[in-house]
């Protein structure tokens, strides 16, 4: 009797093994249509964001591992692959810190320069993802001006990266950054660019039909007050009350000792961590000789000063005394926005 039953049980396996099996080969035509409809599809893509690039075989090896119909999420792979090459480079400007920083100050000065030109780097690639992942992509098109700075920045920073190295002690060193690392990172920025360029020809070369509008350029847009269209009412306000003395700053930096301050960096320093709204400060006129660099935390700062042949910042440091170019300048900030005819006023 347990052999009937043990020997029915094997048989009602089998059968369900035959019935799965007819199934799967009833269903395996049409699944087998509908992947190679979506590899086509993906291969049209892949072949319509590539048209544009100077390096086809480049960026078809990037883009293939992503298999979307969309646009968007092809923008959104190069733009991380140039994020990861980026801190690829980033780790190894630090252990050749390690390794070579002591060897001189011009080669400890150019890796630190290095590292902080690809922190930026970093910052300009997050804010170019989070622009991308959140948006569609018709909002993708209408942004690609911002895209574009924010790309170009990261060539610009990944060269100046290696203008840094500028002695033939630092050859060796800027060798092995350029070729293990920057390379990649100004390659792929730059497919990143070919594509966000010509996205609305790629969009229109997909068929897609969407109501493309002209890539706006805002950042360049200045009305008819001289201030940026872009610009916020309450930020219109505030500069309006500056040039009507209106305005009580938060610091004041005056030379003779009659404000809070007596330099430029010690107000900023005085910038609380949690200050909501615009810290402005106030540099009356006079010449200050310092280096004023201001680090990335400090957002919505505002100076302003008594004019630009009154309120001067000035230094002595040049390359021939042994200091890079890059900490030549006497005021350094990064997103740092300068104007205003009448007034020194750094936003």
């Amino acid at each position: 009797m347990s052999g009937k039953i043990i020997g029915a049980g094997v048989s009602l396996i089998l059968c369900v093994g035959v019935v799965i099996g007819v199934v799967a080969v009833v269903q395996s035509p049409k699944n087998e249509t509908s992947s190679t409809g979506e590899l086509k599809t993906t291969n049209r893509a892949v072949t319509a964001l590539c048209q544009n690039s100077d390096d086809q075989q480049f960026c078809h090896s990037v883009l293939s591992t992503t298999k979307s119909s969309n646009p968007k999420d092809y923008i959104a792979t190069v733009v991380k692959t140039s994020m990861d090459s980026v801190i690829k480079a980033f780790n190894m400007s630090d252990r050749l810190t390690v390794e070579h920083g002591n060897s001189s100050a011009g080669m400890k000065m150019a890796l630190d320069d290095c590292k902080d030109l690809l922190q930026s780097a970093i910052h300009e690639l997050e804010a170019s993802g989070v622009l991308v992942q959140e948006s569609n992509i018709d909002a993708v098109n209408n942004h690609t001006s911002e895209i574009k700075n924010w790309l170009g920045a990261v060539v610009a920073y990944q060269q100046s990266c290696l203008d840094g190295f500028n002695t033939d002690g630092e050859k060796k060193v800027q060798e092995q950054l350029q070729s293990n690392s920057l390379d990649q990172v100004g390659k792929l920025t730059g497919l990143a660019l070919d594509i966000v360029s010509g996205i609305a020809k790629i969009l229109q070369s997909l068929d897609l039909n969407l109501i493309l509008k002209p890539a706006s350029r805002r950042l360049l847009d200045i009305d008819q007050e001289g201030y940026p269209t872009w610009f916020s009412a309450a930020d219109r306000k505030l500069l309006d009350n500056i040039d009507n003395g209106g305005v009580i700053p938060h610091a004041t930096v005056a030379k003779d000792g009659s404000g809070q301050f007596t330099t430029i960096l010690d107000a900023i320093n005085s910038y609380p961590k949690k200050h909501q709204g615009r810290f402005i400060i106030y540099v009356k006129a006079g010449v200050y000789d310092e280096y004023i660099l201001v680090d990335k935390k400090k957002v919505n700062l505002l100076i302003y000063g008594d004019g630009p042949t009154k309120t001067i910042i000035t230094g002595r440091k040049n390359y021939a005394e042994g200091t890079k170019t890059m900490r030549t300048a006497t005021f350094c900030k990064s997103n740092f926005l300068s104007f205003h005819p009448n007034k020194n006023i750094f936003a």
